[in-house]
């Protein structure tokens, strides 16, 4: 049987070509999740239905971040056997402490509006005593597809 020579620089090459083809693929894709923007600071007021405002701090100035919930936010049950519960929004005190999750969405085909603060999820940072709303809880305001 004939032997073959093979150039040691081919052989070098079947070594080396699909190591950095493997190290490629275990790389991050780009589109990893990242968390929603969030602002802190202070219920300001409500349309008592989807609109709601909080004023927070921005540096050395106060500033109001004003949002719009998707959907109705739904209270955790107080129990694994219990039932969520709708969130009236009138039921905030002004000037509890709190947290809003939301994302900012261009509304397509109207240029000139401003872009609109989508509310995900909020959470109550501190509320007063007697109060029924949960502190500490993140509570959706959006439905899953």
């Amino acid at each position: 049987m004939a032997r073959m020579k093979i150039p040691a620089w081919a052989l070098l090459m079947t070594l080396t070509v699909p190591v950095p083809a493997a190290i490629a693929q275990q790389k991050a894709s780009s589109s990893q999740p990242r968390p929603a923007p969030r602002v802190i600071g202070r219920f300001l007021y409500t349309d008592g239905a989807r609109r709601l405002a909080l004023r927070y701090r921005h540096g050395s100035k106060s500033e109001t971040f004003t949002g719009t919930v998707q959907s109705t936010c739904m209270l955790p049950p107080p129990s694994k056997a219990g039932d969520s519960k709708p969130l009236d929004l009138s039921a905030i005190r002004i000037g509890t402490p709190m947290t809003v999750y939301y994302v900012t969405r261009v509304q397509p085909g109207k240029p000139a509006k401003p872009p609109q603060n989508v509310i995900l999820s909020l959470r109550f940072d501190r509320v007063s005593a007697g109060s029924t709303l949960p502190a500490g809880v993140i509570i959706p305001c959006f439905k899953g597809k």
